[in-house]
């Protein structure tokens, strides 16, 4: 997700004049409608850490609607700045993709024309993780600690805001971190206090290091809490599909079968928004 999350923001703040100036040539875009049936295709950012729980919120998603589910392997890689990531997302959703999942999506938010943002399914918090046995939120951190963010998250930018807000004395030397798991090495040797990231990624962490058990999540206050929602794209040519595609996540959420797989994932939040 920390590769991730630059494009979906990315792609939520330029509005519509990312279909203006893309820079893909005509003759790669297909203008033919797909006949898909009783098949949805559904793509993924293959480097995204949430991509396992997206899928099988997509699964979950087209058993409700009676529908087989296309797995498409989508696209990634890109730099934390997501440059190139709107070209190859309106290259795929206009060719391939039915449906793109796991996009941080936010009420009121500008979109480009050519995509059209369903409600969120999930709704999961960033999260502070220290490996001190002693300290029971940020506050307890000596100021002249320092702390990891995750580079140009969401979390990290909630943090800037609120230290922007305070004198030096008052607030802790920030680390941004593109490598999650060289942060969660430094907190476990001591060179930084803690580390804000999204929950997701320090669930993976937990699973794939057996070190990384050593950590633990205590409160952001004084900071405010932030979290991400995370929904999907359609094309905003199939206002169809979003009308089934909000029902069935509305119907979802109502009979805690997304709970029970953030569950299963270990992510924290909650289903909906």
């Amino acid at each position: 997700m920390l590769k991730f999350l630059v494009p979906a923001l990315l792609l939520l703040s330029t509005g519509a004049t990312m279909a203006q100036t893309s820079g893909i040539p005509p003759e790669e875009l297909t203008n033919t409608r797909r006949q898909a049936g009783d098949t949805i295709n559904v793509c993924f950012d293959r480097t995204s850490l949430g991509r396992q729980f997206d899928e099988a919120v997509a699964k979950a998603l087209g058993d409700a609607l009676f529908l087989d589910v296309k797995v498409i392997e989508g696209f990634g890689g890109f730099p934390l700045n997501g440059d190139g990531f709107i070209d190859e997302l309106t290259l795929a959703m206009n060719n391939d993709c039915d449906m793109f999942m796991g996009v941080s999506v936010s009420e009121n938010t500008p979109v480009s024309d050519a995509f059209s943002i369903t409600r969120p399914y999930a709704t999961i918090p960033f999260v502070l993780a220290v490996k001190n046995p002693d300290w029971q939120s940020l506050g307890d951190i000596p100021k002249d600690q320092r702390l990891g963010t995750a580079m140009a998250s969401m979390g990290e930018m909630n943090y800037i805001t609120w230290a922007q807000q305070r004198a030096k004395p008052e607030r802790w030397v920030r680390l941004p971190y593109a490598d999650p798991e060289l942060m969660a090495t430094r907190v476990l040797d001591g060179t930084i206090a803690g580390m804000i990231l999204w929950q997701p990624v320090l669930a993976r962490l937990q699973k794939d290091r057996p070190d990384a058990a050593e950590l633990r999540v205590i409160a952001n206050a004084p900071i405010p809490e932030s979290e991400t929602r995370v929904g999907a794209l359609v094309s905003s040519r199939n206002s169809f599909l979003r009308s089934q595609i909000d029902q069935a996540i509305d119907a979802l959420v109502a009979d805690g079968s997304i709970d029970a797989l953030l569950k299963q994932f270990g992510y924290a939040g909650r289903a909906g928004s």
